[in-house]
């Protein structure tokens, strides 16, 4: 797993609006939740080049998404801040970062500015009468107002940022399914079935070897038509020890598996 912790964004912030806030989407308060386990540990922030591989493996490790932002915005205006302001909006335990310069807007705009001057003038005068002569000294200013308009030119770097938010999360089985390809379909002559995509550490299915890459045919009785349905016989099995029809590399095996007891979505996964 390629992750390194983030180091501190841009502290600098030019607007009152959080973007992560603004273009959140996801689930409001995951403390609400019934898979969410609360913790004491501090936020955990991850910088990754990567979103599907570092999700999958954050996964693996029992945590769960529940939420997403996107945007674009000028880089000096993102904050580390307003990052972590949204995970405990949130209650979000972990969070995966990564922003990518994507362009730079170039633009220019006026700036008028009063303009004022002012000239002095000095002046004397000589005057002669009976009495004698007479010199007179005197000044003066003239002011002027005005405006003056000049042309500021300016750029902006602008940046895709992402974010995604994870909670540590209670897994009734801990599979995460994905959609059987043809080519797998072809190789084990059944269109029934989904495939495993990921076991989580320390739930039900890690602990009886399910396998990515497993195909699981059916629960009990109730064959697996597709991803979804696979979600609603879980449902249906849920606080049961049910078995397990896997085909794994062209071998049937079974697997005696406890389903535990949790509301119905636990184990969804949000999509990318």
């Amino acid at each position: 797993m390629r992750l390194t912790m983030l180091g501190l964004l841009p502290l600098l912030v030019c607007s009152c609006v959080n973007p992560y806030s603004q273009y959140y989407n996801g689930t409001t308060d995951a403390r609400k939740l019934p898979d969410y386990i609360p913790t004491d540990e501090a936020l955990q922030i991850y910088g990754t080049d990567n979103f599907d591989r570092d999700t999958a493996t954050l996964i693996r490790k029992g945590y769960k998404p529940v939420g997403q932002s996107s945007f674009s915005a000028g880089s000096g205006m993102v904050s580390e801040k307003q990052l972590r302001e949204q995970a405990a909006k949130i209650g979000a335990h972990v969070v995966l970062v990564s922003s990518k310069y994507s362009h730079t807007v170039y633009g220019a705009t006026t700036l008028t500015v009063p303009q004022t001057t002012t000239s002095y003038s000095t002046a004397n005068a000589t005057a002669y009468g009976p009495g004698g002569t007479i010199n007179a000294y005197g000044s003066g200013s003239t002011t002027t107002y005005g405006s003056q308009t000049m042309v500021m030119p300016y750029s902006v770097d602008r940046s895709d940022f992402g974010a995604r938010y994870f909670i540590k999360s209670k897994f009734r089985l801990g599979i995460t399914p994905e959609p059987v390809s043809d080519e797998m379909r072809r190789r084990i002559q059944t269109n029934r079935g989904i495939s495993v995509l990921i076991v989580t550490e320390n739930t039900p299915a890690f602990a009886a070897d399910v396998l990515p890459g497993d195909v699981i045919l059916s629960i009990g009785e109730d064959q697996i038509q597709s991803v979804e349905n696979f979600y609603q016989i879980v449902d249906k099995h849920e606080g049961q020890q049910s078995t397990f029809q896997i085909n794994r590399n062209g071998t049937i095996i079974e697997k005696e598996i406890e389903i535990l007891t949790f509301s119905s979505g636990t184990i969804k996964q949000l999509d990318p």
